[in-house]
């Protein structure tokens, strides 16, 4: 009998669980940002090391919730781009965030000063 007492709570403690990443991104309303960039100079790792620490500083534009950055991972498998050099996920709270990020002084700023001058071309992928 005790057992079927536990189930509820362990049920309640499993949704919240599930739950808190929706709850801590602004109910669900997010949007991913992705960035894929390939460099003039395929393989700079100084030129791949200097657009990741630039793009740090989209974290402190206002509706920006996450970012991860990071080099392409080399893949055999014939599934797997890995053509592009480095990529970028930003996580936004909304589409009026994302229409905000792309006009914010910070973006423009990163976009022309490191992006322009290193990188060949960018695909990006808007979701939610």
């Amino acid at each position: 009998m005790k057992s079927t007492r536990a189930f509820p709570a362990i049920a309640a403690l499993l949704a919240l669980w599930l739950a808190l990443p929706v709850l801590a991104n602004g109910g669900g309303d997010t949007l991913e940002h992705i960035v894929i960039v390939w460099l003039k100079e395929p393989g700079n790792h100084i030129a791949r090391e200097r657009i990741i620490e630039a793009s740090e500083v989209l974290t402190a534009i206002p509706g920006v919730v996450a970012l991860k950055s990071g080099r392409v991972v080399a893949s055999e498998r014939p599934i797997v781009d890995s053509s592009f050099d480095v990529a970028l996920i930003i996580t936004l709270e909304n589409e009026q965030a994302l229409q905000a990020y792309l006009t914010h002084p910070l973006h423009l700023t990163l976009v022309e000063e490191t992006l322009k001058p290193l990188v060949e071309r960018i695909q990006v992928y808007d979701f939610r």
